[in-house]
């Protein structure tokens, strides 16, 4: 039999006495202070969200009209980024005057976003948006806009600025 100093009591396995069961206060403390940080850190998440799913959108957006222009210049064919009247739907068309053949998508941005247009902006084979425009994200009451000059420049704007 071991001797009682070779085993302290805080390293003796611990085993609840006849008719104990339940939680310390302790526990249930713990417990509670772990659910508060959780839900203290997930309420400033859930405002920025659409904040970050607006940016998103736009930065895709921005990606696909270099695209659109890159494909007009190495093709030597005018393409347009068409904005369907959903707001919800984008793709690329090739010779938007005369066939319009989809070449890229159509794909659906994500939920609880909606773009909209002031013209369909087409890039002329030399590179130049004929005619130029804006384009608007919405995502709850986040806006970001791209507008584009008639060089075919692209710029992304937060919608707070003033035009």
């Amino acid at each position: 039999m071991a001797l009682p100093l070779l085993h302290p009591p805080a390293m003796r396995k611990w085993t609840p006495r006849a008719g104990e069961r339940g939680v310390t206060l302790v526990e249930l403390a713990t417990l509670l202070a772990v659910l508060a940080v959780g839900v203290g850190l997930a309420a400033p998440v859930a405002r920025v969200l659409p904040a970050y799913r607006a940016t998103g959108v736009a930065r895709d957006l921005y990606g696909a009209l270099h695209l659109t222009r890159a494909r007009a210049r190495t093709t030597g064919v005018m393409h347009a980024l068409v904005i369907e009247q959903d707001g919800r739907t984008v793709r690329i068309v090739e010779d938007p005057q005369g066939t319009g053949a989809t070449v890229i998508g159509p794909w659906q941005l994500p939920e609880g976003v909606v773009t909209s247009g002031n013209t369909t902006i087409r890039f002329s084979p030399k590179g130049f948006a004929v005619p130029f425009g804006t384009i608007t994200v919405q995502a709850d009451d986040e806006i970001r806009r791209l507008v584009v000059n008639l060089l075919g420049r692209v710029r992304m704007d937060d919608g707070r600025t003033p035009r």
